[in-house]
């Protein structure tokens, strides 16, 4: 098994860490069903695409398209998730055309689990997510780099 390859599987078994989180989201957080049953709706299709993104990692490290939308792709869309997830939550139900949440309101919502914002779970829940789709992208984007390189310094016959 190549380099590339290893660190490819790392970032898949990541990825099936951040479909953990997102199983115990839907299923420990009551509040979030209630509140924004969109939301919770969202939440499992997402966990739907971290297994997807697991297995493929997992299962096909050596395929650059299936590895850069599982690895790459996906951990960006990802975190961009939670931003529009901030703005979206925090403007819920408030009657003001244009809502903007500061940074702090954004951090205390979605860094710190407030308790002011119907948050139910571990306050590390979103960390612990963020840290691993960021952890995912860099060992995958060296998975690429490391693949791309030993494919460029071998001959069609595959000497070097």
């Amino acid at each position: 098994m190549q380099k590339s390859d290893i660190l490819a599987h790392s970032g898949g078994v990541l990825m099936l860490g951040v479909l953990a989180i997102n199983v115990y989201i839907g299923i420990y957080d009551t509040n979030l069903s209630q509140i924004s049953p969109l939301h919770w709706d969202l939440n499992w299709v997402i966990a739907a695409v971290d297994l997807a993104a697991g297995v493929i990692l997992i299962a096909n490290p050596e395929g650059i398209v299936w590895k850069s939308l599982a690895g790459v792709v996906w951990p960006v869309v990802y975190v961009a998730n939670l931003f529009i997830d901030v703005e979206t939550r925090l403007c819920l139900g408030t009657s003001v055309s244009t809502c903007s949440p500061t940074v702090s309101d954004a951090y205390r919502y979605l860094i710190l689990g407030s308790a002011n914002e119907e948050w139910d779970l571990w306050p590390y829940t979103i960390r612990f997510a963020i840290a691993l789709v960021t952890i995912t992208l860099i060992l995958v984007a060296f998975s690429l780099y490391f693949g791309k390189k030993s494919v460029s310094i071998t001959t069609p016959e595959g000497r070097v």
